[in-house]
């Protein structure tokens, strides 16, 4: 019994440091639709299991939902017009974010890195 309860306090101590380790804001450059650049901002909130946050375009601000974290994975959707986008993300080190964008107008994005601010 007391092996299992240092297993899950070493979990959820690994869990609350992921979290933490996403919080904060975040910026890519990405390509637009003129194939100009621009700046996205992700402002990442992680409490307990649950993240929350929004995403700056220069086309506006979208608060993210449909949220999902597991590990270092995690995922959510931004609404733009009728369509939902998702981004699948996973926290390749301190102060880089991997993410592949899907449903997007600009089609699918993969291999987009997001460094912390």
């Amino acid at each position: 019994m007391k092996t299992l309860l240092t297993v899950f306090l070493f979990l959820s101590i690994a869990a609350s440091s992921f979290g933490a380790g996403i919080t904060g804001t975040w910026v890519a450059t990405m390509k637009g639709p003129d194939d100009s650049r621009m700046e996205i901002t992700f402002v990442f909130k992680v409490e307990g299991n649950k993240l929350t946050g929004t995403v700056k375009t220069p086309g506006g601000e979208m608060e993210i939902k449909n949220t999902k974290i597991e590990g270092k994975n995690f995922s959510f959707e931004v609404s733009m017009g009728d369509s939902a986008i998702r981004h699948n993300c996973y926290l390749k080190d301190d102060d880089t974010i991997g993410m592949k964008i899907e449903g997007s107008p600009m089609g699918t994005s993969d291999g987009i890195l997001i460094r912390k601010k």
